[in-house]
């Protein structure tokens, strides 16, 4: 047994609830004292005036692509397409491809994406994919579209841009064509950055959100061999092939809508900026209902994308039909919920849905004339990532980075949550840390297993050089320790 001490462990059971010392039998936590023990034949562990609390949980990223981009070339600090060009020029081909992620043509003088000739010239015979910033659109070159096997053809005057379906298409055809070797390694490296940023379990979402599952049987059996626990989300549609899987959820990033960036999100009123756009609900209401009815009445947990106030609307509204049909505690998900009124807000809370967020959004694309109040005007603005309002309802809220789009980075969140750009949105440094903790292991039926510090549960711990709930400064805290099932881990 391993005795923890010499450092103030939060528990996060209760505010203010606090311990000094831990006692560690295998992966399980064994006892928990307010004062140091005198206990025989055990391995004192000195913390070295760490402030200890529960590991972080990120609930939402795509750790497959996130691992995956890691190995490619980051666009985000690109200022022109001269730029762009030149790192691409300077990257390594994967598997044969040449990816990149992070582009935001809005942070580039030309303010344009870079068109498929232009890749061309660079790369004529290696497929290019250059992903927005936001995951909803993207660019290919020319040997690229050859390649993909495409429902109908491109039209003559294809410039390398696609969105929509044409987006996803693009990006399922680059990531299976990659070998199981490569995509462990992937997930080898997404366990890894997790670790080195605090987190003990992640959420991922594999699959195509239509039927294929890609690489999740992989993932399966290979699970125990990652540093972190992986949360698996069958990123597909069929019901059946879900249940076939033993998996308790479905979904993931499943849309309902697009993004504000892309123009897609589908809102209830039009675009600042596009006055004739409303942006775009992806599928049916009755492709919903089917959907939402059959994974409900066989008790899978439902996780769908949702943005704008129209798609979010649209969800809620089946979610709201199948739990009146028949109650049930699953926990459906509406995940990124940017765009709500207190209408929408009650409805969530009535209907028992979990609000899966992401508060460094905020931090990227709130403020005055930042992206948020280009597309949607001031007064609409104020009702984006509505994670007070959200919170103070008794709404199910849980933090995630939807990483690979921002970092998974749970300091960044936490510090991002509190300091919302709406002073009225703000949460208390506590709320904070629990919905990066016990909130989250709630949201995957773990809170018994995972997400506070207490006797009989997982010991996973992530130690900080300075207490959270007294910082100034959040992001500039320093990762001493991350203990995941007993274990002191690698930084």
């Amino acid at each position: 047994m391993k005795l923890l001490n010499n450092a103030k462990f939060y528990s996060m059971r209760n505010e203010g609830d606090l311990f000094s010392a831990v006692l560690v039998d295998n992966d399980k936590i064994k006892d928990i004292f307010t004062n140091i023990p005198d206990i025989k034949n055990v391995e004192k562990i000195d913390l070295n005036g760490s402030y200890v609390y529960p590991g972080f949980i990120d609930t939402h990223t795509h750790s497959f692509e996130g691992g995956l981009y890691s190995f490619g070339v980051n666009l985000e600090d690109a200022k022109s397409l001269n730029e762009v060009f030149a790192k691409l020029a300077e990257t390594e081909p994967i598997s044969g491809k040449i990816l990149a992620f992070k582009f935001d043509e809005n942070n580039i003088k030309e303010k344009r994406f870079p068109t498929s000739q232009e890749l061309d010239k660079i790369f004529p015979d290696i497929p290019v994919f250059l992903r927005r910033v936001d995951g909803h659109s993207c660019v290919i070159n020319t040997i690229a579209a050859k390649q993909i096997d495409w429902e109908k053809l491109l039209p003559d005057n294809f410039n390398g841009y696609l969105n929509k379906r044409l987006n996803g298409k693009a990006s399922n055809w680059f990531q299976k064509n990659i070998t199981d070797e490569y995509i462990l390694q992937t997930y080898k490296k997404a366990a890894e950055l997790a670790i080195k940023t605090g987190h003990t379990t992640v959420h991922t979402m594999i699959g195509d959100a239509k039927s294929d599952i890609k690489h999740l049987k992989l993932i399966e059996d290979n699970i125990n061999s990652f540093p972190v626990d992986f949360v698996l989300y069958p990123q597909i549609t069929d019901v059946d092939k879900t249940l076939e899987l033993g998996s308790p959820r479905i979904g993931g990033c499943i849309l309902a809508d697009g993004s504000f960036g892309s123009h897609t999100a589908a809102l209830l009123e039009p675009y600042n900026d596009q006055p004739d756009n409303f942006g775009c609900l992806y599928h049916s209401d009755e492709f919903w209902e089917n959907f939402i009815r059959k994974a409900h009445n066989n008790n899978l947990q439902i996780a769908v994308h949702c943005i704008g106030d129209a798609a979010i609307s649209q969800i809620l509204k089946f979610y709201e039909k199948v739990q009146m049909e028949q109650p049930k505690d699953l926990r459906h998900e509406i995940i990124h919920n940017e765009l709500t009124s207190d209408e929408i807000l009650d409805r969530i809370a009535q209907t028992r849905v979990s609000a899966v967020m992401q508060p460094t959004f905020d931090r990227l694309w709130g403020g005055e004339n930042a992206l948020y109040e280009t597309r949607l005007g001031k007064e609409r603005t104020f009702r984006t990532n509505r994670l007070a309002s959200i919170y103070n309802r008794g709404i199910l809220l849980t933090g995630s980075s939807d990483w690979y789009i921002t970092e998974m980075n749970a300091l960044k969140g936490i510090d991002a949550a509190v300091r919302i750009h709406n002073e009225n949105e703000r949460l208390t440094p506590y709320q904070a840390v629990e919905i990066y903790t016990k909130n989250a292991a709630r949201l995957s039926f773990d809170e018994d297993r995972l997400g506070t510090i207490e006797i009989g549960k997982q010991a996973d711990m992530v130690c900080l050089n300075e207490d959270i709930f007294s910082s100034e400064s959040i992001t500039d805290i320093k990762i001493k320790y991350v203990i995941k099932k007993g274990e002191i881990k690698e930084l």
